[in-house]
């Protein structure tokens, strides 16, 4: 099985060494032996986890961004699993190194960090009984003096540029519908102004009411409790963002979590991702079933199949769908594929002439069709005689009736 190294240190030639921490961004070990930030490596963001091959020759370190590394094995001077359980800091210092001081605050976020859902497993099939979650997002801003007016400016906290503004989530058994119902919104301090107008419109709370039923850390606690102590799956239509999101709330205001609370987020978890899920479904007929994924909108998803959902882009309403969409997934992939065949050319229809009952004429035949208001060309072909003659027999029994 391969190693899950939370340090690693590569040795370049002619460059600075480069120092990668699970939870933090890329570091540059100065000639002095001091970190700084590897500016040219900002694009890549946080280190997510680092493993080395089951053949120990390569390291690939992975980013939160889904971006990924490889180091080949003669180029690592230094690889660390952390047996021990080390904090960051000490960790570090057990090297000779220390976190630069504008990243002292980062580190106590990353240590809390690291602890909240460090174990996540992902199904491949629907559990039975599941809590779908759905989040919607706010960006961070601040407030700056320019130009003698404020105005404000996006910005980052701890590594992140927005966090959770509604949070909801649905429990279902078998489809039903069952007890968890939790739709709340947050008002985080970096929030613009819009955003809390926009939830104050959406709840119809009074403001003092909102202010106080929405501070994040009422929010999470709830969130806790309600949500995540009955340890069932959570179903995500799409993990990644929300899951990384809800993991930077909670390490936010983990110290101020109780300890009850802080053992509930640290426990393992397991989660469903719909979005998954209807790619294996899209890709069940492919030959190479896992190495085709599709960015999977999903109203979009549920347009097709035939599920509108009136309040798209709604944490409550999308968490809704998300369950809809996965329960026809489901329906979908258990019936019967329809599997075509070699198209084959098509042979022109041969019509045969219309046996003549004994009793009856062709010229009985030729009118009767007729009086049923076929055409020349039909009677025709029927009759097994051509146009003219049809048009011979109608004529001369019009003009006998004459």
């Amino acid at each position: 099985m391969a190693a899950k190294i939370v340090l690693l240190v590569q040795s370049t030639q002619n460059n600075p060494d480069h120092l990668y921490i699970v939870g933090y961004p890329i570091f540059e070990v100065t000639a002095t032996g001091e970190l700084k930030l590897a500016e040219d490596q900002a694009k890549h963001g946080l280190v997510a986890r680092i493993k080395l091959s089951s053949a120990g020759v390569v390291y690939t370190i992975h980013f939160e961004n889904d971006r990924m590394q490889q180091i080949k094995l003669k180029n690592v001077s230094q690889a660390d699993a952390n047996p021990t359980g080390l904090s960051i800091s000490n960790l570090l210092a057990a090297y000779h190194y220390q976190l630069p001081n504008q990243l002292t605050q980062l580190s106590d976020f990353q240590e809390d960090f690291s602890k909240v859902f460090s174990h996540v497993t992902t199904l491949t099939s629907i559990p039975k009984h599941y809590i779908v979650i759905d989040c919607e997002f706010g960006p961070f801003f601040r407030k700056h003096f320019v130009n003698g007016s404020f105005q404000w400016q996006p910005t980052k906290i701890n590594g992140a540029d927005a966090t959770v503004f509604q949070l909801a989530a649905l429990s279902y058994v078998a489809g039903t519908q069952t007890t968890v119902f939790f739709n709340h919104y947050l008002d985080f301090p970096s929030f613009l102004p819009e955003r809390k107008l926009a939830a104050l419109d959406a709840t119809q709370l009074a403001l003092a009411t909102f202010e106080r039923q929405a501070e994040p850390l009422t929010v999470l606690k709830k969130f806790i409790a309600q949500v995540l102590v009955p340890q069932l799956p959570l179903v995500f239509w799409d993990q990644a963002y929300d899951l990384r999101s809800l993991r930077w709330l909670i390490a936010q205001y983990y110290q101020k979590l109780t300890a009850s609370e802080q053992a509930t987020v640290n426990q393992p978890l397991t989660v469903f991702d719909g979005e998954q899920y209807t790619n294996l479904v899209i890709n069940r007929s492919n030959k190479h079933a896992l190495t085709t994924t599709h960015d999977l909108p999903l109203n979009g998803v549920a347009g097709l199949l035939n599920i509108i959902n009136p309040q798209q882009h709604n944490a409550l309403w999308d968490a809704q769908t998300t369950h809809h969409v996965i329960h026809k997934m489901a329906i979908i992939q258990a019936a019967t594929p329809e599997i075509l065949t070699l198209p084959q050319p098509v042979k022109p229809a041969i019509h045969k002439a219309e046996q003549i009952d004994g009793q009856e004429t062709k010229h009985q035949l030729v009118r009767r069709l007729r009086t049923a208001g076929k055409t020349y060309r039909e009677i025709a072909s029927r009759a097994g005689i051509s146009i003219s003659g049809v048009n011979y027999i109608l004529k001369k029994t019009s003009q006998a009736v004459g």
